[in-house]
């Protein structure tokens, strides 16, 4: 079964959503709240099960892919969306 890490927009910055939990702090931008979530499965040793997610501004969730982004720039999501 697959596990998800969803990034969202909130009023406040981005947000992770890790098994239905939002994070209890909110980030400034996509990069580094997709940072903090990965650090929060390494820390568990959990990485290698998740996929991580993106909303789309039509509210839809986009696979993330797992190459490195540069900072400032649009994440890449996965060609199989």
């Amino acid at each position: 079964m697959q596990k998800y890490c969803d990034i969202m927009p909130d009023a406040t910055g981005w947000v992770y959503v890790i098994d239905g939990v939002r994070s209890a702090s909110y980030h400034h931008t996509y990069e580094l709240a997709l940072e903090a979530a990965k650090s929060q499965f390494v820390r568990k040793g959990r990485f290698a099960e998740r996929l991580f997610r993106l909303q789309a501004p039509n509210g839809e969730m986009l696979p993330i892919s797992r190459s490195p982004t540069v900072a400032g720039a649009a994440p890449r999501l996965s060609a199989h969306a």
